[in-house]
């Protein structure tokens, strides 16, 4: 508590002069701000619910502008993989010995590094539009994605960053992996909300998610069971069809991973935002000084 609070995010998002409506402003309506308050563990996915669904087409489209050209992309660089299942299916089905050829194994893997390496952009991208739509200042899916790339590598080293850091916890053992994911969890929206660089968005994860693992575990938990039915809705059945369909099953796989990536990732992102700016109303009273830094604003207006 004695360490100077980090600036406010409305330097690193840039997104214009705060409306001049009393704060907290009303949470009905799309493009007003979240009411700044402590949330517990399921108050802060119902919050992210409710800013997602005021703010799909925003989110949606943020994440559409990458996540459908790279899925298909990718789908279609490991369409030999489809085509040799459904053989093998048929084969099986006929009792034949099906053939093992692993044709267009490193093509697929190619399409596998293109969407790997897409993630963390998607993800900071998100987290931009997802904090601007919290905050009250939504901005387009432009402008998330220019200051995204404009710290792209900023972002892609905290990425990596990221996967050394879990991976080699869960290389040790799996309970070490889990609690360094936890506590990295909120690094990247603290680097496209304050600015920070790659291994000061680690420190400022860690400091933030310091005391609260728990309940940013059950965070976690509860997002990943509201997520896991859009998984089943979506992904099983293109994977089902992927494979029946042979050759062109690549389609239907492709199909369904870019309406996964782009109806459901953004709600994922949407809670680890909320559960951001979460922990900064309890750890730094983010509340008082938005509250009065919008008070300012309107007195010298």
């Amino acid at each position: 508590m004695g360490a100077v609070a980090p600036p406010l995010p409305e330097l690193p998002l840039d997104a214009g002069p705060p409306p001049p409506a009393t704060w907290p402003p009303a949470s009905d309506s799309a493009g007003s701000a979240v009411a700044l308050l402590p949330r517990g563990v399921g108050e802060v996915v119902d919050t992210a619910i409710g800013l997602y669904r005021r703010n799909w087409k925003l989110l949606a489209g943020t994440a559409a502008v990458v996540v459908v050209p790279v899925q298909l992309l990718s789908s279609f660089l490991s369409r030999d993989y489809f085509s040799q299942v459904g053989d093998t299916i048929r084969s099986l089905q006929h009792g034949l010995t099906p053939s093992t050829t692993g044709t267009g194994t490193g093509v697929g893997s190619l399409g596998s590094l293109l969407a790997v390496l897409a993630l963390p952009l998607v993800t900071v991208a998100l987290a931009a539009a997802a904090a601007g739509c919290y905050l009250g200042t939504p901005i387009t899916p432009g402008q998330a994605w220019r200051r995204t790339m404009r710290r792209s590598w900023a972002v892609l080293g905290l990425g990596l960053l990221r996967v050394l850091i879990i991976g080699v916890g869960f290389f040790i053992f799996v309970v070490p992996g889990v609690f360094l994911y936890i506590r990295l969890l909120v690094a990247p929206v603290a680097l496209v909300v304050e600015g920070a660089g790659p291994v000061s968005a680690l420190g400022r994860s860690w400091r933030l998610t310091g005391g609260h693992w728990w309940r940013m575990c059950g965070i976690e938990v509860l997002k990943g069971v509201v997520a896991w039915f859009g998984y089943a809705l979506i992904e099983t059945p293109s994977f089902v069809l992927g494979v029946v369909a042979g050759r062109v099953g690549w389609l239907f796989v492709g199909i369904g991973g870019s309406l996964l990536q782009v109806f459901v990732f953004p709600f994922l992102v949407a809670v680890t935002v909320v559960a951001y700016f979460d922990l900064r109303i309890r750890k730094e009273a983010f509340d008082l000084a938005v509250g009065a830094q919008r008070l300012q604003s309107a007195q010298a207006a």
